[in-house]
Order: structure tokens, then sequence, then C-alpha cells
């Protein structure tokens, strides 16, 4: 896979092509929903022609063998098995290709769902900033000004940065943000469509959680070149991880992401803007720790008893 996805991070399409005329079946379908629907159309685009109609691209699809895949007929049956986008697809289906997809997708599934497949170290899309080598702490004056502007206490917030990431560093030790990939936000960021190819990436809530042990970056680097936008929208950033779909202070979320990556100020003026906006500054000076949990972690945070934990770090601090 190292080769496909420097095609992918260099933007050469002719190599994605070329690459994948020498693929096997099953190797398609890996590669294939690998690089996503997105640059699986844009070769349809570039190499089989744009003025082309989909009920143009064959009337019926040519045999397939073992060893190598026909590219034109394979990848509109893989845009419309694993993605449901049917654009493409001939007027005519190859039934023996169509079975053979739908086979090797479950497969692509299981294996997907049991244990990492892909690893990636960096992002290829080119969204991200490299990291920072020395991203800038939180000072106690830092906590002191947004508690003193809200009229909270710095034990209130150093509790929050406690439960969520530790109490440590809001970086990992690649000096990257920490990050919490959540598939079930990436499932509702992208429709669902994502649902079988990728089933660690996106998956029900209750799925969702058995992938927490996963390497984390590579999940959002893998994420990211089927959706940059919604997988940045579906990580938890930071020393208050929040989530990438509220960005808070920016206008958008990937200059939210670039800025998580740069200072611990930014992740604590992202804590402040989200509790601002959803009005939960007013449980944190009430010492109301369930109400907050509710707001700023959703429905669900008795599940990791988020209150208790909150409450704990709230006297650990000195809050009284």
């Amino acid at each position: 896979m190292g080769a496909l996805f420097s095609a992918v991070e260099s933007n050469n399409y002719r190599m994605l092509w070329t690459m994948m005329h020498a693929m096997t079946m099953d190797e398609l379908v890996k590669a294939g929903t690998a690089v996503g629907p997105q640059r699986l159309r844009e070769l349809l685009f570039r190499f089989v022609g744009k003025s082309r109609k989909p009920s143009q691209l064959a009337s019926s699809a040519p045999a397939v063998s073992s060893a190598t895949a026909n590219l034109e007929a394979v990848i509109p049956e893989l845009l419309a098995e694993a993605f449901a986008d049917k654009t493409f697809l001939p007027a005519s289906r190859g039934e023996a290709i169509t079975r053979e997809i739908r086979q090797l997708l479950r497969t692509v599934h299981n294996q997907r769902a049991a244990s990492p497949q892909i690893v990636l170290y960096r992002d290829v899309t080119h969204t991200l900033p490299s990291p920072n080598s020395c991203p800038a702490p939180l000072t106690e004056e830092n906590f002191a000004d947004v508690a003193s502007r809200n009229g909270i206490s710095v034990a209130a917030i150093k509790a929050v940065a406690q439960v969520e990431s530790g109490g440590r560093s809001g970086f990992d030790d690649q000096y990257r943000a920490k990050i919490l990939f959540e598939a079930h936000h990436f499932r509702k960021h992208t429709a669902k469509r994502f649902d079988l190819s990728h089933p660690h990436l996106s998956c029900r809530r209750a799925s969702a959680k058995k992938y927490y042990s996963w390497n984390q970056y590579s999940r959002l680097f893998e994420a990211m070149v089927l959706d940059p936008v919604a997988a940045i929208k579906a990580c938890s950033w930071g020393k208050f991880q929040v989530l990438g779909s509220n960005h808070n202070g920016w206008p958008d979320p990937v200059s939210f992401a670039r800025a998580m990556q740069e200072s611990e100020n930014n992740h604590l003026k992202s804590f402040e803007a989200y509790c601002v906006k959803n009005g939960l500054i007013v449980h944190l000076k009430n010492k109301a720790w369930a109400k907050f949990a509710e707001g700023y972690n959703g429905k669900n945070y008795k599940d990791f008893d988020y209150d208790t934990k909150i409450a704990k770090a709230y006297a650990k601090y000195g809050g009284t």
C-alpha cells in the first residue's frame, strides 16, 4: 500500500491508474476502497473520458480474470457496491463481476474490522501542518485569564483537562495534538457510505469503542484520504478534546485542526468558546458536574462516569 499512498500524496493519477492495471481483483478492491470514491471517479473521468456517459462505458462488462482486472469494468462496479454510487454503471451489468466484488468487499470489511490493515504515518492529503517541534504549554496565567473572564475557578478548568487528556500535555510524544477518532461521528458526517468498506472508521457508537486502542493518527490519516473535512470533524482534539465538528472559535474544521497543532492555549480557547456557546459556564460556576458532563460529553456521559471523574479532579486541584 505504500506506493499507492505515495501516488495519492503526489496527486499522481497516472501512477494510480498504472498500478491498478497490474492488480488482481482482490488487490484492486482493497486499493480502490482505500483511495476512496472521489479518486475512483477521477480515474474514470481522466482515463475513460469525461464526455462518455455511464451507459457508454460498456453495453456488457468484459470478463475479468483472477490475474488482472479490467479497470473500466471494475471501477464502476466497485463504486456502486462499496460506496452506493451507481453513476457509472453500464446499461447491462456483469453478474460475475458484481458477485465477486461483493464477496471481496465482505472479506475486506471483516479484515479491517478485526485488525489494522493500513498504517499511515503522515497526512498524505496535505491538509494538516507538520508537527510543531515545541508546542507551547499552558501557563498559570492562561488558566487564570479564562477563569477570571468567565467567573469560574481555575480548578474547574484543570479538572476538565484532567479528565479529557490526563491533565498532562495536550500533545503526544510526536508533538501532535492528542486526538481520539470517533467512528460514529465519521459515520454521521459521511452519511454511512463507508460502513461497508471501512468498519473501523465508520460504525455505530457501540462498536466504535473497540477502536480507541488503535493508533488514532493512523485512523485519522486513513479517513482523511476518504474525506478530509469529515475526518477532522470526527476527531476530539487537544487538551480539552473538543470535537472538530464544533470548531468553536475558528471558522471551519480545517482551520480549527491546524490551530490545535500549534499550542495548548489554542486548546484552551476552543474549550472556552465551546462552553460559552453551549451555555456550560453556569454549570462550571455551580459545580453541577452532571449537567456539565451531559452538555460537554453528550447524553451518554454516564458510560464513562465523566461527572464523578470531574468532581474528583476538581477536588484534586483544590476546588471547594
